[in-house]
């Protein structure tokens, strides 16, 4: 249901806001667009998409990024709005006797988010990974894609490629696709030399101290946003 009134947020401080402004910057690196924010009491968690496939034929993982962030004052909503704007609103956060007060965006008719959100309980710990495994896994996609993509290509050849690579298995007894390396490099989620596997069938989980990506390979419909 659309909002029809202002949402917003009260931060205890400039830092958290700080943080979710380069959260979403980069999660534009992948021609991400749209930001949903779920929150409730006092906590919002901001989610993006890394990955997606778009159709049954796709083989691309869908990959979503996560970044949690403590609130001065408790809110309860959930919404999809464009990053470009919730950027600005970032920008523009205003100075209260509570905090610092961020005014979300209206959500946009154009911008949709079509995939049901992971579960919040009932994960099983796997285990751990380097992030040094998961950089090298990265580095060496990348190099196949550039070696593999005929310069000039169509856009179904570039993805049919990425799917490929970021689709592979990299550590079978944890079932990672290769899909979160990617995700965690471009989020900066690199900040701990091991990382977290969990898993909720069908997603599988990384987690860190900077955020969490989850990942399924269950095919997924998406619109364009």
């Amino acid at each position: 249901m659309p909002v029809t009134k202002s949402i917003l947020l009260t931060f205890t401080s400039r830092e958290p806001i700080s943080d979710l402004a380069t959260f979403i910057d980069r999660s534009g690196l992948v021609d991400n667009s749209a930001v949903r924010l779920v929150a409730k009491g006092s906590l919002v968690v901001a989610w993006v998409q890394v990955l997606a496939p778009r159709g049954l034929n796709d083989t691309t993982p869908t990959v979503l990024g996560m970044r949690g962030a403590e609130l001065a004052e408790e809110a309860k909503f959930d919404i999809v709005v464009p990053i470009d704007s919730l950027r600005a609103r970032f920008d523009n956060a205003v100075e209260s006797e509570h905090g610092f007060v961020v005014t979300m965006p209206m959500q946009a008719p154009t911008v949709r988010w079509k995939i049901p959100l992971p579960p919040q309980t009932g994960w099983e710990n796997l285990g751990k990974v380097g992030a040094s495994d998961l950089q090298f896994v990265v580095r060496e996609g990348m190099k196949i894609i550039k070696r593999k993509v005929p310069r000039n290509a169509e856009e179904h050849v570039v993805r049919s490629y990425r799917s490929q690579v970021w689709g592979t298995t990299i550590n079978g007894s944890l079932g990672l696709p290769a899909g979160v390396a990617l995700a965690a490099e471009t989020l900066g989620f690199f900040g701990d030399k091991v990382m977290d596997v969990s898993a909720k069938e069908p997603w599988i989980r990384l987690s860190s101290t900077r955020g969490e990506i989850l990942a399924k390979h269950t095919p997924v419909m998406l619109d364009e946003v």
